[in-house]
């Protein structure tokens, strides 16, 4: 356990609790009830919300008590006095209060971005050392004023910290003050090292110097007013829309992580204890669904969710971070409530966190139109969060008006899960160790995340790949990280024995030359890929390319309706799946000295043999969204009632073939909507069925979040959406 909390040696678990509405704002029984509520729903801190800083200021300058700072006061003496500790959410993304009702005076952002028309915007303007100042400023006189009655925790090493989230859904905005316009000149200049001719080709223009662009060549909703997004054939096509969208994004992903290379020794001047956990993203991050597509037309901001728009690349910020920490919502790219979600961004929160505590992040209550928690229950997705890695949490919340923050007002049902969820994971935690068993990485398809908006077409399918094949393998009983290009390039592929490369159809947006050159060494060495139809990466590292092909069934044993927008089939390699009706190889399997021919082609040297070789699968469909989609999967009409388009799942016998040739599950386990983390001393189990798991066999400890199971043949009874520990010694690691 890395983060526990001091005074009673438990781990970190807290909940927002925010006053910007009533009754919070000028209830104080309200707020006593509420806390009361905490405390039994076994949390031991909440987080308070200062983003309303001229309040804060004003109260610190003049003694002057607005209604919320009085009441946020008063907050903090009712955790006290509960039992509780609190601790901060210090900035916001566009500093502003998002409540004028409270308050008329504009929010205090030390220096904004400037529009085109010569406007000042509610965004920071993250670069300036003005913005920073009145940041560091924010943090620093409110721990002045309030730092002594913080959470105090202690991690692993012995050190006493204080958690604060600090910084809040943080967006990258362009400024296009005469500042803000040199200062993108000179990153594009950087970025196409100096050659001008060179962003000419790519944007399809004819300027004489990177110091005279205008905003109306080089930033997409100024070039392109009239279109919102690029499209899926800009993409294909790599037209000059794609590529202005993509510098743009890239400039976005560089200022972020400047920012907190900058501000975290900043705001830890006065204050070096802090413990800098900020939220990045409220609602997921890759996985997050498409806010317009089931909100109010008039919600201008629901497009924020989406991580193309955003310019955060949270495994590269991770290094400037005490904590890479998100809010994850269990709800897929197409609407449905989904576990795996959970589990998925968790992982990819693991890697972000190697040597250092894991704070996750989840959302209680509905989302958008759907009530999720109707389907799934706070129980299983603490114990898949357990099962991923996390020291202690953050939830979001309480005393929202939108469907988030409403715990408060949810049924005893859900309330009990929670309650028992909690207890179970302070039980739990000083019982699992922190060194998860490590078997099959997932590549994370960064570039596509980054630059490829919901809107483009069929991009939910795509998303969904990504989530499938972290299901698969998850339902294999294979213990999975999702990683980054980052983590291949510092070598750390090496402590996997499987790579599985989902869709990214912008994987041609930046070069890999580091990252291929670690794949290449490590397949030459014995690693085995999985990759999916017309996959970049594979032409670039080993040469392989499927042709494009019509869509249809392939055949392993008993015919597979394939889910997913692209088809392709492989020359060569040995068949492992054919497509119906010779339509040619839909799996194809290439090693030893062929799969070395094609790397040293790819590589115009020849310096890979044969001997040692490991292996690489070429799928021609896509093999994660067929286990993962719950639309109707495309059915040739030669194949089926044409009235009647029945929905097929995608069966993991295929892919439980292959990786069973190379690796055996650590945990022993292979059942569909079962996830294990194996961890030293035992394992977490955690059942997303419906119906009853029964152990595979009996073990030395067995901890339920629920006292009462049943027994069936001398074996534990894991219910419905719950999760177990089990404990033994018995683990090679």
């Amino acid at each position: 356990m890395k983060l526990r909390n001091k005074k009673d040696g438990k781990p970190y678990m807290n909940v927002i609790f925010g006053n910007f509405y009533s009754p919070a704002f000028d209830d104080e029984d309200f707020v006593d009830e509420t806390m009361e509520l905490i405390r039994t729903l076994g949390f031991n801190s909440v987080m308070f919300d200062t983003k309303a800083w001229e309040d804060f200021k004003e109260r610190y300058e003049t003694g002057a008590l607005s209604q919320y700072v009085k009441m946020q006061e008063y907050m903090g003496t009712s955790a006290h006095r509960h039992e509780l500790f609190y601790n901060f959410l210090l900035l916001y993304l566009n500093g502003d209060n998002l409540y004028p009702h409270i308050r008329f005076s504009p929010p205090i952002i030390g220096e904004g971005i400037e529009y085109l028309d010569g406007t000042k915007a509610r965004y920071y303007k993250y670069w300036s050392e003005k913005a920073q100042t009145s940041m560091k400023e924010h943090v620093d006189r409110i721990m002045e004023s309030y730092g002594e009655g913080c959470q105090r925790c202690v991690t692993e090493e012995g050190k006493e910290v204080i958690p604060v989230c600090s910084m809040w859904d943080p967006v990258v905005a362009a400024s296009f003050d005469k500042e803000g316009r040199d200062r993108y000149r000179a990153y594009l200049k950087k970025l196409y090292k100096g050659d001008i001719e060179a962003l000419n080709e790519k944007y399809g223009i004819q300027a004489e110097s990177f110091d005279t662009l205008p905003p109306e060549e080089y930033w997409y909703s100024v070039k392109y007013p009239h279109k919102d997004f690029y499209t899926e054939e800009d993409v294909k096509n790599r037209t000059p829309e794609f590529y202005v969208w993509r510098d743009n994004t890239l400039w976005k992903i560089y200022e972020m992580e400047e920012y907190f290379k900058s501000i975290g020794p900043k705001l830890k001047e006065k204050n070096p204890d802090l413990f800098l956990c900020p939220d990045l993203s409220q609602w997921g991050y890759f996985l997050n669904i498409f806010g317009r597509q089931q909100q109010d037309l008039d919600n201008e901001f629901s497009d924020l969710w989406d991580t193309a728009l955003r310019g955060i690349d949270m495994y590269a910020l991770a290094p400037y971070l005490d904590s890479c920490h998100f809010i994850t919502v269990p709800v897929t790219p197409d609407g449905y409530p989904d576990a795996y979600v959970v589990s998925c961004q968790h992982s990819m929160m693991r890697v972000m966190n190697q040597d250092k505590p894991m704070t996750g992040g989840i959302y209680w209550g509905r989302y958008i139109y759907n009530d999720i928690y109707a389907q799934l229950t706070p129980a299983e997705i603490i114990g898949s969060m357990t099962a991923c890695g996390m020291d202690g949490y953050t939830c979001y919340g309480m005393n929202g008006l939108d469907d988030g923050g409403v715990m408060n007002r949810m049924d005893e049902s859900f309330q009990e899960s929670l309650t028992r969820a909690n207890e179970w994971f302070a039980k739990v935690l000083p019982l699992r160790g922190n060194k998860k068993k490590k078997e099959i990485a997932v590549l994370f398809p960064s570039e596509m995340a980054h630059m490829e908006p919901f809107e483009v077409g069929n991009n939910k399918i795509r998303r969904l790949d990504l989530l499938g094949w972290y299901k698969i393998c998850c339902d294999l009983g294979y213990q999975v990280d999702v990683i980054s290009s980052h983590e291949i390039e510092r070598g750390e592929l090496k402590q996997y024995q499987i790579l599985v490369v989902p869709t990214n159809d912008c994987y041609f947006a930046l070069e890999h030359e580091k990252m291929e050159e670690e794949i290449r060494s490590w397949v030459a060495q014995g690693g085995i890929v999985l990759h999916g139809p017309q996959d970049q990466l594979a032409e670039n590292c080993f040469g392989i390319q499927g042709e494009v092909c019509e869509k249809t069934p392939y055949r392993y044993g008993k015919v597979i309706i394939a889910q997913g927008e692209r088809f392709c089939r492989y020359e060569g390699g040995k068949e492992i799946a054919p497509y119906v009706d010779q339509m040619g190889r839909c799996v194809a399997e290439y090693a030893g000295e062929e799969l070395a021919q094609r790397m040293n082609l790819s590589t115009g040297t020849p310096h890979f043999s044969g001997e040692n070789m490991g292996a690489v699968y070429s799928f021609g469909v896509q093999i994660g969204a067929s286990y993962a989609a719950k639309n109707i999967p495309h059915v040739p009409y030669d194949q089926g009632n044409k009235e009647m388009y029945p929905i097929i799942q995608s069966r993991t016998t295929l892919i439980k073939d292959i990786l069973n040739r190379y690796l055996e599950p650590a945990s022993g386990i292979c059942e569909r909507g079962i996830e294990t983390a194996v961890y030293e001393d035992g394992m977490v189990i955690v059942n997303h069925r419906s119906t009853p798991y029964v152990l595979p066999k009996t073990y030395g400890e067995e901890i339920y979040q629920y006292p009462y199971h049943g027994e069936k043949d001398g074996k534990g009874v894991l219910p419905g959406h719950e999760a177990v520990w089990v404990g033994y010694r018995l683990m090679n690691f």
